[in-house]
């Protein structure tokens, strides 16, 4: 039997050209054109209509935000590590106002759809602790969840830790989802902001919480939302990146961090760690 001749390669897919507008909104948002919120840009703006792409004005802003909205990781659930949260709340009670009206000040940095501003503010009054959490994202479509409250359950879901001893703070609802309770709503509010950009008021936290988002940016990008960040911590104040963010785009020391943990993550002190103070 003849040997079959060899089969000619597929044809080359041609490159994905990325439209100025992609480019100007990963620049917006710090993300690098060669990583996944990048390319999913790209591939959007690749598939707008034509003309679409010379938008200006409100129309422009308009279309930037739903491409944004598509384009981010919106991946948290409640209670992302425990462990690491409840350390996080016993060292800001050590180092937190002594006063017993006091009010310590969280930020939420890329809080995505919520869970992660809510999981603060339940993490630190059950320490007994006042609070306030800011929670921002520049994806408006996911703040607009967050603001509702209202969170679907399951295996995957946001609610996959959540367990018998949070019912009071994530009570049910008739139709199996879950609802943050209204003591905790009170307590975090939400806006839309750039992390790229200087801090939302009130300028300066006792904790500015940023996990897995620094590493969607390129490398201008996370030295820039590394210093608008340690920036708006107070000093004595902590610093907490994820597990992707262990190695901070830049030393710590530059921006006048030390490191208290590190094991999968990255927790840090502005400031010498032996010279915390005990209060404002």
């Amino acid at each position: 039997m003849a040997a079959l001749p060899p089969l000619d390669p597929p044809p080359a897919r041609p490159p994905v050209l990325a439209s100025p507008l992609a480019l100007d909104t990963c620049r917006l948002i710090g993300a690098n054109p060669a990583g996944p919120v990048g390319a999913r840009l790209i591939d959007a703006c690749g598939h707008l209509p034509p003309g679409a792409a010379l938008a200006s004005g409100a129309e422009r802003d308009a279309l930037v935000a739903r491409l944004i909205d598509g384009a981010t990781n919106r991946e948290t659930y409640f209670f992302r590590d425990r462990r690491q949260l409840a350390l996080m709340g016993s060292l800001l009670c050590e180092a937190g106002p002594t006063r017993r009206d006091a009010t310590l000040a969280l930020w939420s940095a890329g809080c995505a759809t919520g869970e992660e501003a809510y999981s603060l503010a339940i993490t630190l009054r059950r320490l007994g602790q006042n609070v306030s959490v800011l929670g921002t994202d520049i994806s408006r479509s996911a703040l607009a969840v967050a603001r509702e409250g209202l969170y679907r359950t399951g295996p995957m879901s946001p609610c996959r830790q959540v367990g018998a001893e949070d019912e009071a703070d994530l009570p049910l609802t008739e139709d199996g989802r879950r609802r943050v309770a209204d003591p905790i709503r009170a307590v975090v509010r939400f806006a839309e902001h750039n992390i790229l950009k200087i801090a939302p008021a009130p300028l300066f936290f006792d904790a500015v919480v940023c996990r897995n988002v620094l590493i969607y940016m390129d490398d201008a990008a996370r030295q820039a939302a590394f210093a608008a960040l340690g920036a708006a911590v107070r000093p004595g104040g902590l610093l907490l990146l994820g597990p992707g963010d262990s190695a901070p785009p830049a030393d710590p020391q530059q921006f006048g961090f030390q490191p208290l943990f590190r094991d999968g993550t990255g927790l840090f002190v502005k400031g010498n760690a032996d010279d915390r103070p005990a209060g404002r």
